[in-house]
């Protein structure tokens, strides 16, 4: 008997390639001989291969499942999965700092006995907790529980690009503290005025004043 050979159908998966792969090729033609805003070669590339990518991955699922009625809903599912995944590492803490706090450096000390825990669990998507004027937040929280992203903010709710001052932050740097025969794991930003350009040096001013501030 002659085996019936695989009917590749449109599925969830493929339309998501095949739209995100035309509107990547759309931009690249739109934009190669303007100074219009682009989203960059780049950008364009690694879409496509992500896109050639996901095609890839529908014609295995078409090739091993054979019912069409099982493969929406195990795409969908697939989907979903990806999409929480991305959403759930885009979850973002707000740090709040005084008002007048000016330049100077945020921390985060995590694993500290009798401090409060952090308003966070597995669903917590975004929170936002106070900065002592110190700059130094403690909390009993494990370091790799804290959500990934970091927004800075006023007492009064003011983002930082909007301040009177000009201010931004940046400069994420993560390192161990050794207070007291404990090691504490931190982390900690810069609020400044100018761009942000971390070196060894700063690291070390960073780890020393928390020395001279929480470890004294």
């Amino acid at each position: 008997m002659q085996k019936q050979q695989m009917k590749y159908k449109i599925t969830p998966l493929n339309s998501i390639a095949i739209g995100a792969n035309l509107y990547f090729l759309a931009d690249y033609l739109l934009h190669k001989e303007s100074d219009a805003a682009s989203l960059g070669l780049f950008v364009i590339i690694y879409g496509v291969l992500i896109g050639i990518g996901i095609l890839i991955l529908d014609f295995g699922i078409q090739l091993i499942v054979k019912e069409y009625r099982k493969i929406i809903p195990i795409e969908l599912l697939l989907i979903g999965g990806i999409v929480f995944w991305i959403a759930h590492t885009e979850r973002t803490k707000t740090l709040l700092i005084p008002d007048n706090f000016g330049e100077g450096n945020l921390f985060i000390i995590y694993g500290v006995e009798d401090a409060e825990k952090l308003p966070l669990g597995f669903f917590t998507w975004n929170y936002e907790v106070k900065v002592p004027e110190s700059g130094i937040l403690l909390t009993s929280t494990k370091f790799e529980d804290d959500l990934p992203q970091t927004n800075v903010k006023t007492y009064s709710k003011i983002d930082l690009d909007k301040h009177e001052q000009g201010l931004t932050f940046g400069c994420l740097y993560e390192s161990e503290l050794n207070c007291r025969d404990k090691i504490y794991q931190y982390r900690s930003w810069i609020v400044q005025k100018n761009g942000c350009e971390f070196s060894s040096q700063k690291a070390d001013s960073q780890r020393t004043q928390l020395q001279n501030t929480y470890c004294k």
